[in-house]
């Protein structure tokens, strides 16, 4: 029984770091104001473009929405930069 008691503990764990990390969210401000889906896809862009070295990436929300944004998301020097190209708002 204590061996599925550490595996929940450290689950828990896991759980609670995640949390911390996605409340940390560095993405500039016109783009979290467009809603918190859009912001999910592009923080998941995030982590795709950091395991590709050079790699750049487009993203702009495809159904109309006032305040629509296009962001750049680009790999440079091990450093993931995301960056507004326009915003429509």
């Amino acid at each position: 029984m204590a061996d599925i008691h550490d595996r929940l503990e450290r689950l828990q764990r896991r759980d609670e770091l995640t949390r911390r990390v996605l409340q940390q969210r560095s993405v500039p401000e016109p783009v979290a104001g467009v809603g918190s889906d859009f912001v999910e896809i592009v923080e998941a862009v995030v982590q795709v473009v950091r395991r590709h070295p050079g790699m750049s990436v487009m993203v702009a929300p495809g159904d109309g929405r006032q305040g629509s944004a296009v962001v750049r998301v680009t790999e440079q020097d091990g450093e993931v930069d995301v960056s507004v190209i326009r915003n429509n708002g």
